[in-house]
């Protein structure tokens, strides 16, 4: 958030000049929110969500519409179950899959959890949360590896203990974690190796 903040205050400055916003400042701002929104928002969004529907049976869908002027609006999707025709030149349109963090420790021991985050726990138990907090891995606008918990509440259900006094912040998308065990890897060469496996 804090890129984004900087980003605001600098359109701002320029509006108060009168200096107009060109077409590459826009995308620029668009791209930053849109990252904020993946990296943030989403797995905050997820983590609360499953605390509250995670022993709901059936499948439904949600939909999330947010503009500056209506605030956000949530409502549940109610779809026909209607099966498209799908024509000889047509491919039906391809699912993002979801997909886990593979780790090889120089040991040859093998992390894979299904919740990405536990692997991001073993690589810093591996490495010495110390050691990682040093490397000053930012991530919702604190360290990785923090000895506070954070201000708001809401927050704080994403930071995990890794030993007294030290808190992991695992609020962040599955890319976010593997580019910060790439970081963590080659910042302290720990010889891992790293590979995603889909689901």
């Amino acid at each position: 958030m804090e890129k984004l903040d900087k980003a605001y205050e600098a359109v701002d400055l320029l509006k108060s000049i009168d200096i107009p916003i060109s077409p590459e400042q826009k995308a620029i701002i668009s791209r930053l929110e849109k990252d904020y929104v993946r990296e943030e928002i989403i797995p905050l969004f997820e983590q609360e969500l499953q605390s509250m529907v995670g022993k709901m049976r059936n499948k439904f869908e949600l939909e999330v519409t947010y503009s500056k002027e209506n605030g956000v609006d949530i409502s549940l999707v109610d779809r026909p179950k209607i099966q498209p025709q799908i024509f000889a030149s047509e491919q039906p349109a391809k699912r993002q899959r979801k997909y886990i963090i593979r780790v090889l420790f120089p040991d040859n021991h093998v992390s894979c959890n299904k919740t990405v985050w536990e692997t991001l726990m073993d690589v810093i138990r591996y490495a010495g949360p110390s050691r990682v907090q040093q490397l000053g891995i930012t991530i919702m606008g604190g360290n990785l590896v923090s000895n506070k918990l954070h201000e708001n509440e809401r927050y704080r259900v994403g930071q995990k203990e890794i030993e007294p006094g030290l808190y992991v912040c695992t609020y962040s998308s599955t890319d976010t974690k593997y580019d910060q065990i790439k970081t963590i890897n080659r910042c302290l060469n720990l010889g891992l190796k790293l590979e995603k496996q889909m689901l």
